[in-house]
């Protein structure tokens, strides 16, 4: 057993073996020491070869890698294995499609010792390789340039004390979606202090995931509801009118009501024009142009019915 570390990384993981080898590669590429940090990788139930790419990378090298395997258990409770595994005082979540740049660690370290007792956030951004894929209609990725209600644990770090006080995340959030801003907003509430280190930079995967799935992907966080009726902090912060935690289905809503006043009014139909205008300047974003409006649409509903699903499953409004 190697000395007491500084920090632990905690990355859950399920069939991604050719992404998780590239974030382990970017963690061996780090401007501390080796001995300084572990990686902890929790691998939920995967099938493609993962287990044995571990047993590889867990084999003596540095840094020190263990691995832990559960059956499929959900993100927050891989999550949860993981820093109840870990040595070190201090906690930095990543995730298994993203590359964390050299200096991620020692920004990290630095910004936990200059707030004791804070979470500290980074910022995120496209992988550089492959920003190309970005004007695909159904490309997806994640960008963080400040200080984020979501607290996404694709770059975060909490104090393990912190975590044990908070007994971690919650595991009635069943996705990778809500556990997270939830377990954030737990912290801001017990008192911890939120500290943003532009420096920890993370580089996160740019996926082309196809029409069918970037549809499936608007059918997932009806759960995550439940962190707006568990924190009126999140609500007051985030929310449109209180409602609405998505512009795109702000947009809808009135264009939807334009469409049901017309038959009153024509000046009604002023209504919709934010939303036709938002559907234009989305698709001429990206390769599809004009075709994709009708593809939106229907993503904007779909979404719209997986909020309504939450809302009423959590008994609280959300769209």
């Amino acid at each position: 057993m190697s000395a007491m570390p500084e920090v632990t990384v905690v990355i859950p993981t399920r069939d991604r073996a050719t992404r998780l080898a590239a974030a382990l590669e970017a963690l061996r590429a780090q401007t501390i020491e080796p001995e300084r940090f572990e990686v902890v990788v929790v691998d939920d139930g995967s099938t493609d070869g993962t287990r044995e790419f571990l047993a590889r990378a867990s084999d003596g090298g540095a840094p020190d890698v263990r691995a832990i395997r559960l059956s499929g258990n959900g993100p927050a409770a891989a999550r949860n294995a993981g820093w109840r595994a870990a040595r070190a005082p201090l906690i930095a979540f990543s995730d298994d499609d993203c590359e964390p740049t050299p200096t991620w660690l020692e920004s990290i370290i630095s910004a936990a010792a200059a707030n004791p007792g804070a979470i500290v956030q980074g910022a995120t951004a496209p992988i550089p390789r492959e920003s190309g894929l970005l004007t695909r209609p159904f490309a997806r990725t994640r960008r963080i340039d400040g200080p984020s209600p979501w607290f996404a644990t694709c770059n975060i770090a909490y104090p393990r004390e912190l975590l044990e006080r908070l007994n971690g995340f919650d595991e009635l959030f069943p996705e990778a979606l809500g556990e997270d801003t939830d377990l954030g907003w737990r912290a801001i509430e017990a008192g911890a202090p939120v500290e943003f280190a532009p420096s920890a930079v993370v580089h996160h995967a740019v996926e082309d995931l196809g029409a069918a799935g970037h549809m499936r992907h608007a059918l997932r966080g009806a759960d995550a509801v439940y962190a707006f009726r568990r924190h009126p902090g999140l609500r007051a912060r985030t929310l449109r009118f209180g409602v609405f935690r998505n512009p795109a289905l702000a947009r809808l809503a009135l264009a939807l009501a334009g469409i049901l006043l017309a038959r009153r009014s024509r000046i009604a139909w002023v209504l919709v024009l934010p939303y036709t205008r938002s559907l234009l300047g989305r698709a001429l974003a990206t390769d599809g142009g004009p075709a994709l409006v009708p593809y939106l649409v229907a993503y904007d509903l779909v979404q719209a019915y997986t909020s309504v699903r939450g809302s009423i499953r959590h008994r609280t409004l959300v769209l």
